[in-house]
């Protein structure tokens, strides 16, 4: 009898299935959320040269400006940035991480205020004082770029500053409405400021802290007035008020108010002089 050997061949085993691996997170973490909003800086300064051919190259930063953030929302520097290979330098544009608190609109009008500088820079145009007066020229420049004179600001602040009180245009704002987007999409947080010029001595004094004529700014050549002439200081401060409804009110030295910049952290304007009547 002949036997037959039957060879059993076993089934395929099926596919392993493979793990789900789930998608990279979406949203931004808290680490990125300042380089989101130097990119979207960046794009903005883009979109502006791209208008603009003669507004020149700069390097886009942004970050807390320190104690210089209760003075400054934004500036441009020239020829600040050195190239590691060659000797070419580029200019700079600051945006502190304390303006983010105007939202998009304003922030965008800090940077396009900072592109006049530049463009002027790059124009040869002496466009302000070191005393941060803008004069017509900067004016001028600023209208051409799509920016106009804010309708609100304070007699002091134009006798100080020139017309440095600058806004966009409705058509300004609407030619970079995608770049505004992209920036309100882009600010996820806003810092809060230290606005260490206007903390107060004592329990209500008002009297701005950092006062020049105590010596206390760090770096000034200048030594602590002698004491008699301190306390003269002393006996008269007057009265400075913000533009917040009511306005907010401290009181220091003439000297102070012409020499500092203290700014309100509610309503972002500068103190100035009470106005009487």
């Amino acid at each position: 009898m002949t036997t037959e050997a039957v060879a059993l061949i076993p089934e395929p085993a099926p596919a392993p299935s493979l793990e789900v691996v789930p998608d990279p997170p979406t949203e931004v973490t808290i680490a990125e959320i300042a380089a989101g909003v130097t990119a979207a800086l960046v794009e903005a300064w883009n979109a502006v040269r791209a208008r603009h051919p003669d507004v020149p190259e700069a390097v886009i930063t942004m970050a807390t400006g320190g104690r210089e953030s209760a003075m400054k929302l934004a500036h441009f520097e020239p020829r600040r940035w050195r190239l590691r290979e060659g000797d070419a330098v580029h200019h700079e544009v600051f945006v502190t991480a304390e303006s983010l608190r105007g939202g998009a609109e304003e922030v965008f009008g800090h940077l396009l205020h900072e592109a006049v500088h530049a463009i002027c820079e790059a124009r040869g145009i002496e466009d302000c004082s070191a005393s941060q007066y803008h004069n017509k020229k900067f004016r001028d420049a600023a209208a051409e770029l799509g920016l106009r004179q804010q309708a609100d600001i304070s007699a002091y602040f134009k006798k100080k500053y020139g017309f440095a009180g600058t806004e966009p245009t409705d058509e300004t704002k609407a030619a970079y409405a995608e770049q505004i987007t992209a920036l309100d999409e882009a600010i996820r947080a806003t810092r809060v400021p230290s606005f260490l010029a206007t903390r107060t001595r004592g329990g209500g004094g008002g009297v701005a802290d950092g006062d020049a004529d105590a010596g206390s700014e760090a770096g000034e050549d200048e030594g602590p007035a002698p004491k008699k002439e301190k306390d003269k200081e002393d006996r008269n401060y007057i009265k400075a008020v913000c533009q917040c409804t009511p306005p907010a009110v401290i009181r220091v030295s003439p000297k102070t108010l012409e020499r500092r910049n203290i700014m309100c952290g509610d309503c972002m304007e500068n103190f100035a002089l009470e106005q009487s009547g």
